[in-house]
């Protein structure tokens, strides 16, 4: 079975990994909230489409909507996002290995998960 990091973390990365959703992310960063009209025309996508890319960053938990009158507010949730910089840097730590000797890949021998950081 997968590690609890990585199964935290690969959301994250997954709602992370397109380019409008990175936009998004900025946009807010600069903000106290910004109602989602404004948003939308910050990109150059049609609303629909913004409005299906904060739908995925907001089922992350990596922005937050509050509503104001017939409109959403929406603002950046800080405290995932440093989460998420704390959980990949843990993933960086994990992978990389400066200096460590390898050896060669050699058939598994016995039934342990070497894969899981949670030893």
């Amino acid at each position: 079975m997968y590690s609890r990091l990585f199964m935290e973390l690969a959301p994250l990365l997954d709602a992370l990994s397109h380019p409008a959703r990175l936009q998004i992310l900025l946009h807010l960063s600069r903000f106290k909230s910004c109602p989602a009209g404004n948003i939308s025309h910050r990109l150059p996508l049609c609303k629909s489409t913004v409005s299906q890319h904060m739908a995925r960053l907001k089922e992350t938990g990596l922005i937050s909507g509050i509503p104001a009158g017939t409109s959403l507010n929406y603002h950046l949730n800080v405290g995932k996002v440093l989460q998420v910089k704390q959980q990949f840097l843990q993933f960086i730590d994990l992978i990389s290995h400066e200096g460590e000797q390898k050896s060669d890949c050699s058939p598994l021998l016995t039934e342990k998960n070497e894969f899981s950081p949670d030893k």
